[in-house]
């Protein structure tokens, strides 16, 4: 019976890294959501973790030996809470090189919507600020412009409460599936197009050049 009740409920697959920060707040928010089953890929170092019985207690645990590529599509989508820097340059330059982008690419191959959490990855975010990881310049907008990358092959970052809506959400696969368009690659918005139009610009959602950003900055 509980097989059944199990299979009923919306399959969500979240990959575990043993990353430092946040995840016993996170594994508190998603035993919440008693709609959604979860299974939870872990990689060959977190399987190592002490934390894994504490995940388990929430789903069933997978790993490469286990996962069969061919049926992610039984997934509504796949959950990246634990994404870092590392992983998304891999998938921002198309590598199959670590468990997680290796995963995260054949999910994007087979249009799976796929939600991610910035907070182990974005220069900007909390955890980066506390443990210093984003004091070079450069490589903060070297991280930019793979997060943004990531975006554009069909990666969706959000805050946790809005994934936690997302999650929650009757027909997931509407709203989070990938466009596929014909357009030209994203470009960086000029600091003249911003000071013609400043209210139609966010410093931290647009691809802004650096100077765009300074003056965004200024007028707060």
């Amino acid at each position: 019976m509980q097989q059944v009740l199990r299979q009923l409920k919306r399959q969500v697959l979240v990959v575990l890294s043993p990353v430092e920060g946040y995840q016993q707040a996170i594994y508190q928010r998603l035993a919440q959501l008693d709609s959604v089953c979860f299974s939870f890929y872990a990689t060959a170092s977190m399987l190592q973790s002490s934390n894994m019985e504490k995940w388990a207690e929430l789903g069933h645990v997978i790993d490469k030996n286990t996962l069969s590529i061919n049926k992610l599509s039984r997934y509504s989508c796949l959950f990246l809470p634990f994404i870092d820097a590392k992983v998304v340059g891999e998938i921002a330059s198309g590598l199959f090189v670590s468990e997680e982008s290796e995963l995260t690419l054949h999910a994007l191959s087979q249009n799976i919507p796929i939600l991610a959490l910035k907070y182990h990855c974005c220069p900007e975010s909390e955890l980066s600020h506390i443990l210093g990881l984003n004091k070079n310049e450069n490589y903060n907008h070297l991280i930019k412009e793979n997060i943004s990358k990531a975006i554009n092959l069909g990666i969706q970052f959000f805050p946790l409460n809005e994934i936690e809506k997302k999650l929650l959400t009757h027909d997931i696969s509407k709203y989070l599936k990938p466009e596929i368009t014909n357009e030209t690659p994203s470009r960086y918005i000029t600091l003249k197009e911003v000071m013609n139009n400043p209210r139609g610009y966010c410093a931290n959602e647009n691809k802004l050049t650096d100077s765009a950003i300074d003056y965004l900055k200024s007028l707060k």
